[in-house]
């Protein structure tokens, strides 16, 4: 496999990862309540047009390179306490920076300059998310 080929599957996996996300933000924020849950819905929400614009870069960059966009959507953990959905967020979160650490390092191997940069903004995006979370958290 060629080193744009696993470049694009990585993307594929990317993508496939923003989506999930964007599902289970929406899934998890519908269930939230009282006031721990009402900020939790708040960060949530906020996040998923983050995911969104994301995961729409990435669909249109593996097209851009020659790949198709493979979506394979997966269900949510049924989560229902604040606590858990923030513990299960940031799990997420920290695999997300580090798939965009690897990836920009992939763009970089095949010489796409700009794909990097937008590689490393999004992990700067997700280093956001994942202290926002860490904080309400505590």
């Amino acid at each position: 496999m060629s080193d744009l080929e696993k470049l694009i599957e990585g993307l594929n996996h990317d993508l496939n990862e923003e989506l999930n996300t964007i599902i289970r933000y929406i899934r998890h924020a519908s269930v939230m309540k009282g006031l721990p849950g009402h900020e939790v819905r708040e960060l949530l929400l906020e996040e998923v047009l983050d995911e969104v614009k994301h995961a729409q870069y990435l669909a249109d960059k593996i097209v851009a390179l020659g790949g198709t966009p493979k979506v394979q959507v997966q269900n949510p953990a049924e989560l229902f306490d604040w606590r858990e959905v923030l513990e299960d967020a940031l799990k997420f979160e920290k695999e997300a920076i580090a798939g965009y650490r690897e990836r920009a390092q992939q763009a970089d191997a095949v010489g796409d300059v700009g794909l990097k940069a937008t590689l490393e903004q999004f992990a700067e995006d997700e280093t956001r998310h994942k202290e926002e979370i860490e904080r309400l958290l505590g």
